[in-house]
C-alpha cells in the first residue's frame, strides 16, 4: 500500500461546527414582528426534541411555539457526531443482570424502535439529511477490552437479533489503520446522518405542519396560572395551556427542578481538511462510523461527500478549554493514525448533552405540571426525536401512543457536588485513566 502523502499542516482553525457549514443563514430576525400573546403549547428548547415535539402537537391541532435561547438547532442537534444507533449509556448484558433478560430486552426494543425511526426517515430522506447506512466498528484497545466487547454483543446477537460481526487482530487491521486496536465488532444496522442537514430537515417539517419556531428568545420565568402557564421572555409574556421543556443539556437555573436532574457533559470534535484517497484506503478504506469500548471514548465519522475525517473525544473537558482540548484531539488523531500525521485540522467545536443520575432518558410530567423530554445521555439524534413524539402524545391525550418504558414515575436528583463545573471533567478523566489500555506510549 501507498504511503500517505504530506499534506499541509493546519493553518487557520475554524471553531465552530463543521455541520454548521450546510446550514441555511439564521433568520430569526423575521421572527422579531412579535410574539403572540397566547397559545396551546409552549415548547422550551428547539433543537430536535423540540421541533419534533411541535410537529407532532401542531399536526394534532395545537398552536405551538418553540423558544430557544440561541439560533433554533445551535445546541447538540448540530454539534454531535451524527451517528444513528441502537445504544444508550446501559451495556445490554449489565441491564440483563441488573433488571432481568426480558425487561432489559423490552428497553433495546425502545432503542431499536427509535434507531428504525430514523433509518427508515434516512431512506425516504436520503441525502436531504446525509443519511449513510454504514455500519459501526467498535474497536478494542486492549485484549481485556476485546473480551468484554464481543461478550456484549455476543449476548445482543442471541437475544435481541442483532446482526453483528466479530472481529480478530487481523480483521480490524482492515477497518482502522493503526496499530493500536486489538480486534473489534462491526455492528450492521448502523447508519449516520449530516446533523445540520438533519436538523433542518426536522425544523422545516414542523414549520410547514403549522408550528412557529423562535430563536434568540431565552424564556426567563414560567409562572403557574389557574389554567395554565405565563411564560415570560425578554420579548414579552404568552399565555398557555402546556409547556414542554425540551433543553437537554443547555438547561440553565430558570428551570431549577429539571436543572437538578441533568449533570451536563461537554464533548469535543476536529474535522480535517479533505483526503485523498490514498490515505483514506490508509486509515479508514471502508468509511464506516467508529468508536472503543472505553468509558471515554474516541469516535469518528466521515463527512457524507466521503471526503473528510470528524474525530471526537475528551468527553468532559471543561467548554472554556476549547482550543486547549482541540489541540489534545488533533494529538489523538495523529497518535492513534500516524498516517494523519501532517493532516491539516479545520474545524474544532464542541456541544453540550446530558447524563442523569440513572442514566436513562426520561419523559414525563413534573410535579408543576409542565412536560418534559430529557437526558440521552449521547443518544439524542435518535431517542431526542423518539421520546418528543411520546411527549407529545402524552400531551395530546393519546395514551396508547405515549406508552414508553423510559416514562419518569421517578426522575432521581443528582447531588449538587455532582452538578458541579468540575466534577464531570474530575469523573471523567478519572475514567481515562481507569479504562487506560496498558502498553500505549500515551494516556489519550
Amino acid at each position: 500500500m501507498n504511503a500517505a502523502p504530506k499534506l499541509v499542516r493546519d493553518e487557520a482553525l475554524a471553531l465552530r461546527p463543521y455541520w454548521a457549514d450546510a446550514r441555511p443563514a439564521d433568520t430569526t430576525e423575521a421572527d422579531f414582528a412579535g410574539l403572540p400573546r397566547q397559545v396551546d403549547v409552549v415548547v422550551v428548547g428547539a433543537g430536535l426534541t423540540g421541533v419534533e415535539a411541535a410537529r407532532v402537537l401542531a399536526g394534532g391541532g395545537r398552536s405551538v411555539l418553540a423558544l430557544d435561547t440561541s439560533r433554533a438547532g445551535s445546541g447538540a442537534s448540530t454539534r454531535n457526531a451524527g451517528q444513528i444507533g441502537r445504544n444508550f449509556k446501559h451495556a445490554f448484558g449489565e441491564l440483563c443482570d441488573a433488571l432481568g433478560e426480558d425487561l432489559a430486552t423490552r428497553y433495546f426494543t425502545e432503542l431499536r424502535c427509535a434507531y428504525d425511526a430514523v433509518a427508515t426517515l434516512g431512506e425516504f430522506a436520503g441525502e436531504a439529511i446525509g443519511w449513510r447506512k454504514c455500519s459501526r466498528v467498535i474497536g478494542a484497545l486492549s485484549v481485556e477490552h476485546l473480551e468484554r466487547l464481543q461478550r456484549e454483543y455476543t449476548k445482543r446477537s442471541r437475544l435481541l437479533g442483532e446482526e453483528i460481526e466479530l472481529l480478530d487482530d487481523d480483521q480490524i487491521g482492515e477497518e482502522l489503520g493503526s496499530p493500536f486496536y486489538k480486534g473489534g465488532v462491526r455492528v450492521v444496522e448502523n447508519g449516520a446522518i449530516h446533523p445540520g442537514l438533519y436538523y433542518e430537515f426536522m425544523h422545516g417539517r414542523a414549520k410547514a405542519a403549522g408550528a412557529r419556531i423562535v430563536g434568540n428568545t431565552p424564556v426567563q420565568g414560567i409562572v403557574s396560572q389557574r389554567n395554565g402557564f405565563e411564560v415570560t421572555t425578554p420579548r414579552g409574556r404568552i399565555l398557555c395551556r402546556d409547556v414542554l421543556i425540551a433543553t437537554n443539556g443547555y438547561t440553565d437555573a430558570t428551570f431549577g427542578w429539571f436543572r437538578q436532574r441533568l449533570a451536563p457533559i461537554n464533548s469535543y470534535m476536529i474535522a480535517t481538511e479533505p483526503l485523498p484517497d490514498t490515505v483514506w484506503q490508509t486509515v479508514l478504506p471502508r468509511r464506516r462510523t467508529y468508536h472503543d469500548n472505553r468509558r471515554r471514548s474516541h469516535f469518528m465519522t466521515f463527512s457524507p461527500d466521503g471526503t473528510r475525517l470528524l474525530f471526537g473525544g475528551r468527553t468532559g473537558n471543561d467548554p472554556a478549554s476549547l482550543p486547549g482540548t482541540a489541540a489534545a484531539l488533533r494529538a489523538d488523531l495523529r497518535f492513534l493514525f500516524p498516517a494523519l500525521a501532517d493532516v491539516r485540522i479545520t474545524h474544532a467545536w464542541t456541544g453540550r448533552c446530558a447524563a442523569t443520575r440513572d442514566l436513562f432518558p426520561h419523559v414525563g410530567v413534573n410535579p408543576q405540571g409542565m412536560h418534559y423530554a430529557l437526558g440521552y445521555c449521547f443518544s439524542g439524534n435518535a431517542m431526542g426525536p423518539y421520546l418528543a413524539r411520546k411527549a407529545a402524545a402524552r400531551l395530546l391525550g393519546r395514551s396508547e401512543e405515549a406508552e414508553t418504558l423510559f416514562d419518569s414515575r421517578r426522575f432521581p436528583a443528582i447531588p449538587l457536588a455532582a452538578r458541579s463545573r468540575w466534577t464531570m471533567p474530575l469523573l471523567l478523566n478519572y475514567y481515562a485513566w481507569a479504562d487506560r489500555p496498558k502498553g500505549l506510549a500515551r494516556a489519550i
